[in-house]
């Protein structure tokens, strides 16, 4: 009998994201199934000073980066992570990941987030990456950052 968890993955389509969702899957199948929300964002600042024409060129390119995280990255992985019983869902928006996941789970009334990490700088004396850091700051739910 399914539970309806809901666990949402922030993924980047990298080994270390894969994983984080890899365990995302195996505990809903353990919990009977659920929905695994696989989250992609499109890291750009929106405090630069810009002309109208490069305001033109940075959407242009937002929605170029959108359409393609879509099609080259969330598609492959929801084939790969496909399993009987779960129910996959892909978002890709542009924020700043730590805040866009952390509202997103939030929205989506998420029982759990899952995140790999990568480290650098002091965090990394931690064995924390910055968003990771900024996720387990700002998330009302449970956080699993798989190494």
């Amino acid at each position: 009998m399914a539970q309806n968890a809901k666990y949402l993955v922030g993924y980047d389509g990298g080994e270390l994201s894969m994983r984080a969702a890899e365990l995302a899957v195996e505990k809903l199948v353990a919990k009977g199934g659920g929905t695994l929300m696989l989250v992609y964002v499109v890291d750009w600042s929106e405090f630069e000073v810009m002309s109208v024409e490069e305001l033109a060129v940075r959407h242009s390119q937002q929605m170029e980066q959108l359409e393609s995280a879509e099609k080259d990255i969330m598609e492959p992985a929801k084939a790969k992570l496909a399993t009987d019983g779960i129910t996959i869902k892909s978002f890709v928006q542009v924020g700043h990941s730590a805040e866009v996941i952390s509202a997103l789970a939030a929205e989506q009334k998420a029982d759990q987030i899952f995140i790999g990490h990568k480290s650098s700088g002091l965090l990394a004396k931690l064995g924390l990456g910055s968003v990771a850091y900024g996720i387990l700051q700002k998330a009302k739910v449970p956080v699993t950052v798989v190494p």
